[in-house]
């Protein structure tokens, strides 16, 4: 599966832990742990399913040399699919961030949303038309090398690759969100209705459309065919379809009913900072257990100098605490860590999405001026979506 927003839900897996593996043109190719999950699993099967059954009498380790090239491969297909959306993006003036392998496939993390149906349509056929050419590939080398190849091994991995290029064409054509065929479909009731949060709603409705029919299918597989793994893998992505298509909609409905809101709005004037040069047993004791927040802005002398976390302390081992100061272990601020009063609350949340900070603090001539979090705003929009209804 491939998709590419800035991101509505898949990040609830995508935003955790990941290894970052390289750069393409300017985007970080990251696999987050759940691809690792998959790769084996899809060696796996290959070294012991397909290659066993298409091409007898080989060797176990010829099989395995076999599956792993081949799930390579697959998965540097995938990689190629999510990178055509993302240079097309990137060609349309829309930053592209990073690239996230994981349990699915993969998924691009852009900075903003297409301006208009037809940058949404460009990107959103890019992935396809790539799997389209590489499946035309794999079969034409397929057919080349014929049934009498000298090299059976080798054309049997081309073949599975030629199938799964194909699925993977397939699959991602369905109209609904969050695949390409449903970023298609919305681009195409955007220009037709120029109305985007119609669009998702009606594309986010039949994602989950398809999210309940793949839950049909798994429950016959399992219930009928007697394939248990197969059927609760369909059930599980159906769930993962379900849930990213309710998060596409309502991204878009947060989006627009924040629209205009600034952040001096929202943001709270009385902050509390920790200073610089205290250990981090203090701030544990003085800060963390008193005031109860999870992050907080450190001041030198009235200047705003860096941001320190929980998780930033807890990557200090405890007997350590008593002698590391704050102004060591603390993050420096950055533009992706930083607001001004007046901008506007959507950049606030890509921006703590970004950065993986739950509260940013708020500058204006370099003082610190206040301080709003992922709380503030969804507790804002909680209220705008009561009194709308």
């Amino acid at each position: 599966m491939a998709d590419t927003q800035p991101r509505r839900g898949l990040f609830w897996l995508t935003r955790q832990r990941g290894i970052p593996l390289f750069s393409v043109l300017g985007i970080r190719i990251v696999a987050h742990y759940s691809w690792f999950l998959i790769v084996a699993l899809i060696a796996w099967t290959l070294t012991v399913g397909w290659f066993p059954s298409v091409l007898p009498g080989r060797g176990t380790g010829s099989y395995l040399l076999l599956g792993v090239i081949t799930a390579f491969f697959f998965f540097a297909s995938v990689l190629v699919h999510e990178l055509s959306h993302s240079v097309v993006a990137v060609l349309s003036g829309i930053p592209v961030r990073r690239i996230t392998l994981f349990l699915f496939g993969g998924v691009a993390e852009i900075s903003k949303e297409p301006s208009d149906p037809k940058t949404e349509l460009r990107i959103a056929l890019a992935g396809p038309a790539t799997s389209f050419v590489l499946a035309a590939l794999f079969w034409g080398a397929v057919l080349i090398m014929g049934d009498g190849s000298p090299r059976p091994g080798l054309r049997l991995a081309i073949l599975y690759l030629a199938i799964a290029n194909t699925f993977l064409l397939g699959f991602n054509l369905l109209p609904g969100l969050p695949l390409d065929g449903g970023r298609v479909l919305r681009a195409l009731l955007w220009g037709a209705t120029k109305n985007l949060r119609k669009a998702t709603y009606i594309a986010s409705l039949a994602g989950k459309a398809l999210a309940g029919l793949l839950v049909i299918a798994g429950l016959l597989t399992i219930l009928w065919g007697n394939h248990i793994i197969p059927g609760l893998w369909l059930i599980f992505i159906a769930l993962f379809l379900r849930q990213a298509a309710d998060a596409s909609y309502r991204q878009v409905v947060m989006k627009e009913t924040l629209a205009g809101v600034r952040v001096g709005e929202l943001m709270t004037t009385e902050v509390v900072t920790v200073p610089p040069r205290i250990t981090l047993a203090e701030l544990v004791d003085m800060y963390f257990l008193h005031h109860h927040f999870s992050c907080y802005p450190v001041v030198d002398a009235e200047r705003p100098v860096g941001v320190i976390t929980i998780k930033d302390v807890k990557h200090v081992p405890r007997e350590q605490w008593e002698t590391t100061s704050v102004a060591s272990t603390m993050r420096p601020l950055t533009p992706e860590t930083t607001l001004s009063p007046n901008e506007d609350v959507p950049t606030a949340m890509k921006r703590m999405s970004a950065s993986g900070l739950g509260r940013l603090p708020v500058l204006a001539d370099g003082k610190l001026v206040g301080i709003v979090t992922r709380r503030d705003v969804m507790s804002h929009l909680q209220i705008r979506s009561d009194l709308a209804t």
